[in-house]
Formats: structure tokens, C-alpha cells, sequence
């Protein structure tokens, strides 16, 4: 039994000095940037796979019912890449044993170095892959049902494993795991009642979950807010003024130069909607100025129309004597009043 622990002992010694070294000569090849130490507890199913036994020339089968795993993890984080120390204890019950039906359980005891690697794509789970290796003891205490014991034993083995998964940071300082794990190791040989020994197999697949606690991990980046927005000024309006002569609505070749212009400003500036809108001087009846500020602006109108405007781009409307240019008392007669507003918005 002692020199079965003192080989356990030296692989595991042999592992701890051959992941330094490996990480020794990885660290140039790492990125910089903070690192965070972390632990982890860990948990979840395991089925053992069927081991082909032998017995001196007599070969038989083992067979093993779905079991669970629990254990715990430490180790250092490093941009993408994760070194830690797993132990895994993994128990399976006996099925049959040979062509009987079995009682009993296959354990595994799992000391594991395992060096893992996740890929950041930006999503909100992040994949990873890794490998492992170490010391596993196993203990085999098989049974055949009405008759009791039939081997026992436990033994030290070379352990390897390999690992696929995705990780969810739940924040900086906490992560929850979500691992495929196969197990397996080099061939144990337990006892049998008759003194004799038995070599056995041990391969395994296990679905673990784990939560890991992160120890200075890098604060969270502060992301500054946004700017605001830049302020959008409004674009200028333009105002193109028409006047006409007193108690006319004819359009004065002055006037027409005026509507020649706001016509070419239209076709410069695209689909917009003018206001064309006339209006009166003081002096006259109410009905009679909104009836001429009327034939004014619809004057203009047709102007702007057989210059390229079209009439639907054109609210046309008249505002009689009402917001004068130059405010009169009533019956003033006032040129700046009599006119007609052409406006871009």
C-alpha cells in the first residue's frame, strides 16, 4: 500500500514540475495586462465507461451505472489562458461483473493540473478547450449480488484529461462553467477474495458546472457616456418678397425677377414646400383686402408654376390687411404692405 502512495506522490510531484516548467515557457508568449487568482467548486454527472477485466488467462466485463462528480478548483487567470489545480472525486456504482450482477462502486480520487484557454468572440458566453493531467487513485470495491465481495482494492494511476466548455461572467469577480470532461488513466489492477489480481480500465465522461470566484480581478472599464449629440441648427429660412402696386394684383416686372429667383432657389434646394402667401395694405374693407390678397398669392403661385414649381409644393393662401409689414393705422396706404411672402422653411 505504501509504495502505492509514494507513486502517487511522485506523479503528482512530477505534474506540479512539469506544468511550471510548461508555464515558464509560456508567460513570454502571454499577453500583459493583470492576471487574477481564482477558486471554484464544482459538480455534476459522470458516466463511467464498460472496462475489459483480466485475471490470469480469464478475461471478463465491468460495467458501471450513471454516477455524480463534486470537487474543487484553484488557479490563476491570464488574458485568455487559465492554469489551475482541480481535485475531482467521481463515484460510480457496479452494474455487473462478468455475467453476474454486481454491487458495489468504482471511485476515482482526481488530482489534476489543467491548463485552459477560452476565446473571446464578444458574445455573452465564452468558449473554451483545455487539457489536463495528474494523479488519480482508484478504488474498486466490486460485489456479485448473494454472495458478496469479490475485489477490492485501490491503486494510483497516471491521469489525463481533456476539457470543452463555455464560461458566463456573471461579473468581474464571479464566473459560472459549464464543462465537458473525459477522464481517463493508465490500466489499475485491484485484489480479488482469492488473493489473485485483476487489471481493469478506466475511462469516463462528465458533464461539470462549476462557480468560480475571481480574487483582483481588474475593476470593470468605465465606460464613459456618449457625447451629445452635435446640435443641428435649422437651416435658415428664406423669405422672397413681391409687392404690387396699390389695389392691383398684376405681377410687376420687379416682382417677376423676385419670382425667378425663388423659383431657381426651389430647383436648387429639392422637395420642399413653400408658402405663398399675400396680403394688403390698410386701406379698404375687410372682405374686399382678402379677397385682392387672395388674387395676389394665387398670381404668384402661377408664376412659380410655369417656372418649374409645382402647384402641390405650394400652400397658397391670403391674409387680407392682417400682419402688416408695416403697421398703419386703418385706411393708410403703405407700398411695404401690399406684397406677397414667398418662404422656403
Amino acid at each position: 500500500m505504501m509504495n502505492r502512495y509514494l507513486l502517487g506522490a511522485g506523479v503528482g510531484l512530477a505534474v506540479a514540475l512539469s506544468w511550471a516548467d510548461a508555464k515558464a515557457q509560456l508567460l513570454p508568449m502571454m499577453p500583459a495586462g493583470p492576471g487574477a487568482w481564482y477558486i471554484g467548486g464544482e459538480g455534476g454527472w459522470t458516466s463511467l465507461d464498460s472496462a475489459s477485466d483480466k485475471v490470469g488467462p480469464f478475461k471478463f466485463k465491468q460495467s458501471f451505472n450513471d454516477g455524480f462528480n463534486v470537487g474543487g478548483r484553484a488557479g490563476y487567470e491570464w488574458g485568455p489562458m487559465r492554469f489551475e489545480e482541480e481535485f475531482n472525486f467521481r463515484q460510480n456504482g457496479e452494474s455487473t461483473f462478468g455475467p453476474f450482477k454486481a454491487t458495489g462502486n468504482r471511485n476515482a480520487y482526481a488530482f489534476m493540473t489543467n491548463a485552459i484557454y477560452d476565446f473571446t468572440f464578444g458574445w455573452p458566453v465564452t468558449p473554451h478547450i483545455g487539457v489536463g493531467i495528474g494523479a488519480v487513485e482508484l478504488h474498486d470495491g466490486a460485489g456479485i449480488k448473494g454472495i458478496g465481495t469479490v475485489g477490492r482494492g485501490t491503486d494510483w494511476q497516471f491521469g489525463y484529461q481533456a476539457i470543452a466548455g463555455v464560461r458566463y461572467n456573471i461579473n468581474p469577480s464571479l464566473a459560472f462553467d459549464v464543462d465537458y470532461r473525459y477522464l481517463g488513466t493508465t490500466d489499475p489492477s485491484f485484489g480479488t477474495f482469492g488473493g489473485a489480481k485483476y487489471t481493469s480500465e478506466y475511462s469516463s465522461h462528465s458533464v461539470v458546472a462549476s462557480l468560480s470566484v475571481r480574487f483582483g480581478a481588474p475593476p470593470a472599464p468605465v465606460v464613459a457616456p456618449p457625447p451629445p449629440p452635435p446640435m443641428v441648427m435649422p437651416a435658415p429660412t428664406k423669405v422672397f418678397l413681391v409687392f404690387f402696386d396699390w389695389d392691383r394684383d398684376t405681377i410687376t416686372p420687379e416682382g417677376m425677377q423676385i419670382i425667378q429667383q425663388a423659383a431657381a432657389t426651389f430647383r436648387q434646394g429639392g422637395s420642399v414646400r413653400l408658402q405663398v402667401t399675400g396680403y394688403t395694405d390698410a386701406s379698404g374693407s375687410v372682405g374686399y383686402n382678402q379677397r385682392l390678397s387672395e388674387r395676389r398669392a394665387n398670381n404668384v403661385a402661377n408664376a412659380l408654376a410655369r417656372l418649374g414649381v409645382p402647384r402641390q409644393a405650394m400652400a397658397v393662401s391670403g391674409r387680407g390687411k392682417n400682419d402688416q409689414r408695416v403697421p398703419t393705422a386703418d385706411g393708410v396706404r403703405e407700398p411695404q404692405n401690399r406684397r406677397v411672402e414667398i418662404v422656403f422653411p
